[in-house]
Protein backbone atom coordinates (compact mmCIF):
# COMPACT_ATOMS: atom_id res chain seq x y z
CA UNK A 1 0.00 0.00 0.00
CA UNK A 2 1.33 3.44 -0.91
CA UNK A 3 2.51 5.78 1.83
CA UNK A 4 0.16 8.64 2.69
CA UNK A 5 2.95 11.21 2.13
CA UNK A 6 3.20 10.22 -1.53
CA UNK A 7 -0.53 10.60 -2.01
CA UNK A 8 -0.48 14.04 -0.33
CA UNK A 9 2.32 15.16 -2.64
CA UNK A 10 0.42 14.06 -5.76
CA UNK A 11 -2.83 15.57 -4.51
CA UNK A 12 -1.08 18.87 -3.76
CA UNK A 13 0.34 18.96 -7.29
CA UNK A 14 -3.16 18.49 -8.73
CA UNK A 15 -4.59 21.21 -6.49
CA UNK A 16 -1.93 23.65 -7.63
CA UNK A 17 -2.22 22.61 -11.27
CA UNK A 18 -5.97 23.22 -11.19
CA UNK A 19 -5.41 26.62 -9.58
CA UNK A 20 -3.29 27.64 -12.58
CA UNK A 21 -6.11 27.39 -15.13
CA UNK A 22 -8.24 24.99 -17.12
CA UNK A 23 -6.87 21.51 -17.75
CA UNK A 24 -6.53 20.18 -21.26
CA UNK A 25 -8.71 17.23 -22.21
CA UNK A 26 -5.75 14.88 -21.75
CA UNK A 27 -4.85 16.39 -18.36
CA UNK A 28 -8.48 16.16 -17.25
CA UNK A 29 -8.61 12.47 -18.20
CA UNK A 30 -5.35 11.83 -16.33
CA UNK A 31 -6.67 13.60 -13.25
CA UNK A 32 -9.94 11.65 -13.27
CA UNK A 33 -8.05 8.38 -13.72
CA UNK A 34 -5.82 9.29 -10.75
CA UNK A 35 -8.90 9.99 -8.61
CA UNK A 36 -10.41 6.60 -9.47
CA UNK A 37 -7.22 4.63 -8.89
CA UNK A 38 -7.42 4.76 -5.09
CA UNK A 39 -10.27 5.94 -2.88
CA UNK A 40 -7.75 7.89 -0.80
CA UNK A 41 -6.80 10.05 -3.81
CA UNK A 42 -10.12 11.87 -4.10
CA UNK A 43 -10.41 12.29 -0.32
CA UNK A 44 -6.89 13.72 -0.03
CA UNK A 45 -7.44 16.03 -3.00
CA UNK A 46 -10.64 17.39 -1.46
CA UNK A 47 -8.98 17.88 1.93
CA UNK A 48 -6.09 19.88 0.46
CA UNK A 49 -8.50 21.84 -1.75
CA UNK A 50 -10.38 22.89 1.38
CA UNK A 51 -7.14 24.06 2.99
CA UNK A 52 -6.24 26.11 -0.08
CA UNK A 53 -9.72 27.64 -0.13
CA UNK A 54 -9.34 28.59 3.53
CA UNK A 55 -5.94 30.17 2.86
CA UNK A 56 -7.36 32.15 -0.03
CA UNK A 57 -10.19 33.34 2.20
CA UNK A 58 -7.59 34.81 4.53
CA UNK A 59 -6.18 36.68 1.54
CA UNK A 60 -9.59 37.91 0.38
CA UNK A 61 -10.09 39.87 3.58
CA UNK A 62 -7.92 42.59 2.02
CA UNK A 63 -10.03 42.52 -1.15
CA UNK A 64 -8.09 44.26 -3.98
CA UNK A 65 -6.75 41.18 -5.75
CA UNK A 66 -10.17 39.65 -6.26
CA UNK A 67 -11.56 42.97 -7.41
CA UNK A 68 -8.79 43.17 -10.00
CA UNK A 69 -9.37 39.65 -11.31
CA UNK A 70 -13.05 39.07 -10.45
CA UNK A 71 -12.13 35.85 -8.62
CA UNK A 72 -14.84 33.84 -6.83
CA UNK A 73 -15.33 34.24 -3.10
CA UNK A 74 -14.11 31.54 -0.74
CA UNK A 75 -15.49 30.12 2.49
CA UNK A 76 -14.45 31.88 5.70
CA UNK A 77 -11.88 30.04 7.80
CA UNK A 78 -12.24 29.64 11.54
CA UNK A 79 -9.30 30.66 13.71
CA UNK A 80 -9.10 27.19 15.23
CA UNK A 81 -8.24 25.68 11.83
CA UNK A 82 -5.05 27.68 11.36
CA UNK A 83 -2.78 25.34 13.32
CA UNK A 84 -3.90 22.36 11.24
CA UNK A 85 -3.37 24.35 8.04
CA UNK A 86 0.16 25.26 9.09
CA UNK A 87 1.03 21.65 9.91
CA UNK A 88 -0.33 20.42 6.58
CA UNK A 89 1.61 23.03 4.60
CA UNK A 90 4.81 22.19 6.46
CA UNK A 91 4.39 18.50 5.60
CA UNK A 92 3.68 19.30 1.95
CA UNK A 93 6.61 21.68 1.51
CA UNK A 94 9.28 19.12 0.67
CA UNK A 95 7.13 17.31 -1.87
CA UNK A 96 5.98 20.49 -3.58
CA UNK A 97 9.52 21.82 -3.93
CA UNK A 98 10.72 18.62 -5.59
CA UNK A 99 7.81 18.90 -8.00
CA UNK A 100 8.76 22.46 -8.86
CA UNK A 101 6.11 24.07 -6.65
CA UNK A 102 6.45 26.16 -3.51
CA UNK A 103 4.22 26.32 -0.46
CA UNK A 104 3.94 30.10 -0.78
CA UNK A 105 2.28 29.55 -4.17
CA UNK A 106 -0.80 28.68 -2.15
CA UNK A 107 -0.82 32.26 -0.85
CA UNK A 108 0.10 34.18 -4.00
CA UNK A 109 -2.67 35.88 -5.98
CA UNK A 110 -1.17 34.62 -9.25
CA UNK A 111 1.61 32.11 -9.80
CA UNK A 112 3.06 29.89 -12.50
CA UNK A 113 4.74 26.51 -12.27
CA UNK A 114 8.18 25.87 -13.80
CA UNK A 115 8.00 25.99 -17.59
CA UNK A 116 4.52 27.53 -17.54
CA UNK A 117 3.61 30.98 -18.88
CA UNK A 118 0.29 32.70 -18.19
CA UNK A 119 -1.30 35.94 -19.38
CA UNK A 120 -3.99 37.69 -17.31
CA UNK A 121 -6.10 40.69 -18.23
CA UNK A 122 -6.91 42.90 -15.23
CA UNK A 123 -10.12 44.81 -14.66
CA UNK A 124 -8.53 48.05 -15.91
CA UNK A 125 -7.48 46.41 -19.20
CA UNK A 126 -3.81 46.02 -18.28
CA UNK A 127 -2.21 42.69 -19.20
CA UNK A 128 0.29 40.70 -17.14
CA UNK A 129 2.31 37.80 -18.52
CA UNK A 130 4.00 35.70 -15.86
CA UNK A 131 7.24 33.96 -16.74
CA UNK A 132 7.61 30.34 -15.69
CA UNK A 133 8.04 29.85 -11.93
CA UNK A 134 6.86 33.33 -10.94
CA UNK A 135 4.48 34.68 -8.29
CA UNK A 136 2.78 38.04 -7.77
CA UNK A 137 0.31 39.73 -5.45
CA UNK A 138 -2.20 42.31 -6.68
CA UNK A 139 -3.28 45.50 -4.91
CA UNK A 140 -6.01 47.22 -6.94
CA UNK A 141 -8.53 49.69 -5.57
CA UNK A 142 -9.92 53.14 -6.37
CA UNK A 143 -6.60 54.81 -5.63
CA UNK A 144 -3.87 52.40 -6.74
CA UNK A 145 -2.73 49.80 -9.24
CA UNK A 146 0.14 47.99 -7.57
CA UNK A 147 1.76 44.65 -8.41
CA UNK A 148 4.12 42.96 -5.94
CA UNK A 149 6.54 40.62 -7.70
CA UNK A 150 7.47 37.94 -5.18
CA UNK A 151 9.75 35.97 -7.50
CA UNK A 152 10.46 35.36 -11.18
CA UNK A 153 9.56 37.78 -13.96
CA UNK A 154 6.51 39.61 -15.23
CA UNK A 155 5.85 41.33 -18.56
CA UNK A 156 3.50 44.29 -18.06
CA UNK A 157 1.36 45.99 -20.71
CA UNK A 158 -0.22 48.95 -18.93
CA UNK A 159 -3.64 50.38 -19.76
CA UNK A 160 -3.82 54.17 -19.49
CA UNK A 161 -5.35 55.57 -16.32
CA UNK A 162 -4.30 59.11 -15.41
CA UNK A 163 -5.84 58.86 -11.91
CA UNK A 164 -4.05 55.69 -10.76
CA UNK A 165 -0.32 55.12 -11.32
CA UNK A 166 0.70 51.57 -12.23
CA UNK A 167 3.52 50.33 -9.98
CA UNK A 168 5.46 47.07 -9.91
CA UNK A 169 7.11 46.68 -6.52
CA UNK A 170 9.70 44.25 -5.18
CA UNK A 171 11.66 44.00 -1.95
CA UNK A 172 14.46 45.97 -3.61
CA UNK A 173 12.45 48.87 -5.02
CA UNK A 174 9.64 49.97 -7.30
CA UNK A 175 8.94 50.69 -10.97
CA UNK A 176 6.31 53.29 -11.84
CA UNK A 177 4.98 53.14 -15.39
CA UNK A 178 5.25 56.36 -17.37
CA UNK A 179 4.52 54.39 -20.52
CA UNK A 180 3.18 51.01 -21.49
CA UNK A 181 5.27 47.87 -21.84
CA UNK A 182 8.17 46.57 -19.75
CA UNK A 183 9.62 43.54 -17.93
CA UNK A 184 10.55 43.35 -14.24
CA UNK A 185 12.56 40.40 -12.91
CA UNK A 186 13.90 39.35 -9.52
CA UNK A 187 17.58 38.41 -9.29
CA UNK A 188 19.80 37.69 -6.31
CA UNK A 189 19.78 40.82 -4.14
CA UNK A 190 18.32 43.06 -6.82
CA UNK A 191 15.48 43.58 -9.26
CA UNK A 192 15.95 44.38 -12.94
CA UNK A 193 13.94 46.40 -15.46
CA UNK A 194 13.90 46.01 -19.25
CA UNK A 195 12.00 48.68 -21.22
CA UNK A 196 10.13 47.59 -24.36
CA UNK A 197 8.01 50.70 -24.93
CA UNK A 198 7.97 54.24 -23.55
CA UNK A 199 9.55 54.76 -20.08
CA UNK A 200 9.48 53.76 -16.40
CA UNK A 201 10.73 55.49 -13.26
CA UNK A 202 12.83 53.10 -11.16
CA UNK A 203 13.35 53.83 -7.45
CA UNK A 204 15.27 52.11 -4.66
CA UNK A 205 13.34 50.73 -1.68
CA UNK A 206 14.73 53.39 0.65
CA UNK A 207 13.70 56.05 -1.93
CA UNK A 208 17.16 57.58 -1.87
CA UNK A 209 17.82 57.09 -5.59
CA UNK A 210 15.76 56.95 -8.77
CA UNK A 211 16.17 57.21 -12.54
CA UNK A 212 14.03 57.15 -15.67
CA UNK A 213 14.58 54.35 -18.17
CA UNK A 214 13.57 54.73 -21.82
CA UNK A 215 12.74 52.16 -24.51
CA UNK A 216 15.64 49.74 -24.99
CA UNK A 217 17.15 50.63 -21.63
CA UNK A 218 17.76 48.42 -18.62
CA UNK A 219 18.34 49.15 -14.96
CA UNK A 220 19.01 47.38 -11.68
CA UNK A 221 17.41 48.38 -8.39
CA UNK A 222 18.60 47.47 -4.90
CA UNK A 223 17.32 48.54 -1.51
CA UNK A 224 19.72 51.50 -1.40
CA UNK A 225 20.53 52.28 -5.00
CA UNK A 226 19.79 52.11 -8.72
CA UNK A 227 21.98 51.85 -11.81
CA UNK A 228 21.93 51.22 -15.53
CA UNK A 229 22.62 47.94 -17.32
CA UNK A 230 23.65 47.33 -20.96
CA UNK A 231 20.90 48.20 -23.44
CA UNK A 232 18.65 45.59 -25.03
CA UNK A 233 16.97 45.08 -28.39
CA UNK A 234 13.26 45.27 -27.47
CA UNK A 235 12.22 43.18 -30.49
CA UNK A 236 14.56 40.35 -29.44
CA UNK A 237 13.22 40.41 -25.89
CA UNK A 238 9.64 40.31 -27.20
CA UNK A 239 10.44 37.28 -29.35
CA UNK A 240 12.15 35.46 -26.49
CA UNK A 241 9.04 35.94 -24.33
CA UNK A 242 6.72 34.90 -27.15
CA UNK A 243 8.72 31.73 -27.85
CA UNK A 244 9.61 30.97 -24.21
CA UNK A 245 13.32 31.12 -24.91
CA UNK A 246 16.39 31.79 -22.81
CA UNK A 247 18.78 33.97 -24.83
CA UNK A 248 22.28 34.08 -23.35
CA UNK A 249 25.50 35.72 -24.48
CA UNK A 250 28.71 34.60 -22.78
CA UNK A 251 27.01 33.39 -19.63
CA UNK A 252 28.85 30.91 -17.45
CA UNK A 253 27.41 27.40 -17.59
CA UNK A 254 26.35 27.51 -13.89
CA UNK A 255 24.34 30.67 -14.61
CA UNK A 256 22.58 28.91 -17.49
CA UNK A 257 21.90 25.80 -15.41
CA UNK A 258 20.44 27.90 -12.60
CA UNK A 259 18.10 29.61 -15.09
CA UNK A 260 17.05 26.25 -16.55
CA UNK A 261 16.66 24.76 -13.09
CA UNK A 262 14.04 27.36 -12.22
CA UNK A 263 11.96 26.09 -15.16
CA UNK A 264 12.13 22.40 -14.24
CA UNK A 265 10.14 20.21 -11.92
CA UNK A 266 13.00 18.60 -10.10
CA UNK A 267 16.58 19.25 -9.07
CA UNK A 268 19.67 19.93 -11.19
CA UNK A 269 22.82 18.95 -9.31
CA UNK A 270 26.19 20.33 -10.43
CA UNK A 271 29.50 21.62 -9.09
CA UNK A 272 29.45 25.32 -10.00
CA UNK A 273 33.18 25.76 -9.42
CA UNK A 274 34.07 22.89 -11.76
CA UNK A 275 31.92 24.35 -14.56
CA UNK A 276 32.52 28.06 -14.04
CA UNK A 277 35.02 28.49 -16.89
CA UNK A 278 32.61 27.12 -19.51
CA UNK A 279 30.87 29.94 -21.40
CA UNK A 280 27.56 29.70 -23.24
CA UNK A 281 26.08 31.78 -26.05
CA UNK A 282 22.84 30.20 -27.16
CA UNK A 283 19.06 30.33 -27.55
CA UNK A 284 17.52 27.60 -25.38
CA UNK A 285 13.90 26.42 -25.01
CA UNK A 286 12.59 27.13 -21.53
CA UNK A 287 9.45 25.00 -21.85
CA UNK A 288 11.55 21.96 -22.86
CA UNK A 289 14.47 22.00 -20.47
CA UNK A 290 15.37 18.38 -21.27
CA UNK A 291 16.03 19.49 -24.85
CA UNK A 292 17.97 22.51 -23.58
CA UNK A 293 20.22 20.28 -21.47
CA UNK A 294 20.81 17.96 -24.41
CA UNK A 295 21.85 20.92 -26.57
CA UNK A 296 24.31 22.02 -23.90
CA UNK A 297 25.72 18.48 -23.62
CA UNK A 298 26.26 18.38 -27.39
CA UNK A 299 28.18 21.66 -27.38
CA UNK A 300 30.16 21.42 -24.13
CA UNK A 301 32.35 18.82 -22.39
CA UNK A 302 29.64 17.73 -19.96
CA UNK A 303 27.47 14.66 -19.42
CA UNK A 304 24.00 14.27 -17.99
CA UNK A 305 23.08 11.57 -15.48
CA UNK A 306 19.40 11.22 -14.62
CA UNK A 307 18.89 9.31 -11.39
CA UNK A 308 15.11 9.86 -11.26
CA UNK A 309 12.70 12.04 -13.28
CA UNK A 310 13.16 14.66 -10.54
CA UNK A 311 16.94 14.42 -10.09
CA UNK A 312 19.55 15.11 -12.80
CA UNK A 313 23.28 15.53 -12.31
CA UNK A 314 25.54 17.47 -14.70
CA UNK A 315 29.24 16.55 -14.63
CA UNK A 316 32.25 17.74 -16.54
CA UNK A 317 33.80 15.16 -18.86
CA UNK A 318 37.49 14.68 -18.01
CA UNK A 319 39.80 15.80 -20.79
CA UNK A 320 42.05 13.15 -22.30
CA UNK A 321 45.74 13.59 -21.57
Amino acid sequence: MRHEDGIEAEAAEWVLRLSEGELSAQERATFEQWCRRDQRHQATFERISRVVAQLHELRTQRGPARAALALPARRRVKAGHLLGIGVLLANLGVFLSLGGYRVDDLLADLHTAPGQWQTHTLADGSRLTLYGNSAIDLHFDAGQRRIELQRGQVLVDVAHDSTRPFVVATVEGSFTALGTRFVVSRAEGQSELSMLQSSVAAQSADRSQSLEVQRGGRAWVRRDGVGRLPAIDPASVEQAWLRHQLVVEQWTLPQVLEALGRQRRGHLQFDAAALADLKVSAVLPLDDTERALQLLAQALPIRLQQYTPLWTRIERVPTEK
